[in-house]
């Protein structure tokens, strides 16, 4: 019972193959073993991610922190020093009523962009292969074209001899305009979300009795909930900052956060202030992407 339990001593140099081999490697290597070299080249690749990170993201977002909190000479020159004045400033009337206006524009344009862009997705969803390339081409193709030259031809409908009423530099023109340009960027998202989703759950929830409202509101919304979560943010975080379209289509009348951001930068030179409204859409950013479900940040 001894002899079998015991294992052949021929096979015992088989077991640690894996370790002798790797040791005669790391011996001709200088010490090195094949996992330490895998390891410090996924070090290397990971190296020229880190200096971009660094330099384009914590850099500007540190220099717009400490301009923040810096003190504003009465020649508009940025003096170093721990000063916060700049974020209570915020809180005043006249910032107040600025920081109100852009989050009725921006909300607004949240709530019909996804309204249209959901239908719109879902359709690419139950469609064939062949029309579905042709109607992503189709969401896609505004972006073949300059921004700027859409906002112009744009402009150019919504006046008063081609719909009837004028809509230009009025405050319905320019979130027509913010819903015109969000639309794909509100789509995409929806169609990935949408995409994943197996459509014979539909079929199931119709067979146990359900309503078509209720398969919308019960089965189809919160299977979609992070396309929609994403598409909301996607739509409404640079809606924030928006700054040509208010000024082409508003005619300058709608004085909202990227006016007064262009104001303060290089008209009043109070880049404190404007640091400030920078640092606060960041944080706002970060803590928003909180909400996206796991998937989604995943």
């Amino acid at each position: 019972m001894g002899r079998a339990l015991s294992a052949p001593s021929d096979t015992l140099p088989a077991l640690g193959d894996h370790r002798f081999a790797e040791s005669e490697v790391a011996v001709q290597t200088g010490g090195k073993s094949p996992r330490n070299h895998a390891r410090l080249r996924r070090q290397l690749f990971v190296v020229p991610f880190f200096l971009w990170f660094v330099f384009f993201i914590i850099g500007p977002i540190y220099v717009l922190f400490t301009t923040s909190v810096s003190h504003r000479s009465p020649y508009g020159v940025v003096e170093r020093a721990f000063d916060a004045i700049a974020y209570p400033t915020l809180a005043e009337g006249v910032y107040l009523k600025v920081l109100l206006t852009t989050l009725a524009f921006a909300v607004g344009n949240t709530v019909f962009t996804v309204l249209l862009a959901f239908p719109v997705a879902f359709l690419l969803t139950r469609v064939g292969l062949k029309t579905k390339m042709w109607l992503l081409t189709l969401v896609l193709i505004p972006f073949a074209t300059s921004f700027l030259v859409r906002i112009l031809a744009f402009m150019d409908l919504i006046r008063g001899e081609h719909l009837g009423m004028e809509l230009l530099y009025q405050p319905a023109g320019v979130l027509m305009a913010l819903v015109y340009n969000y639309l794909p960027f509100a789509i995409l998202p929806l169609y990935s979300a949408l995409e994943k989703i197996d459509p014979r759950l539909f079929d199931a929830a119709k067979d146990l009795g359900a309503s078509p409202f209720r398969v919308f509101t019960r089965v189809l919304l919160p299977l979609a909930r992070g396309g929609l979560l994403s598409a909301s943010l996607f739509v409404f975080v640079p809606s924030l900052g928006e700054y040509l379209i208010p000024e082409l289509v508003g005619g300058g009348r709608h004085f909202l956060l990227g006016s007064f951001l262009q104001n303060q930068f290089f008209s009043a030179r109070n880049w404190p202030l404007g640091s400030a409204v920078i640092v606060l859409l960041v944080l706002f950013t970060f803590m928003s992407v909180r909400f996206l479900p796991e998937e989604e940040t995943a």
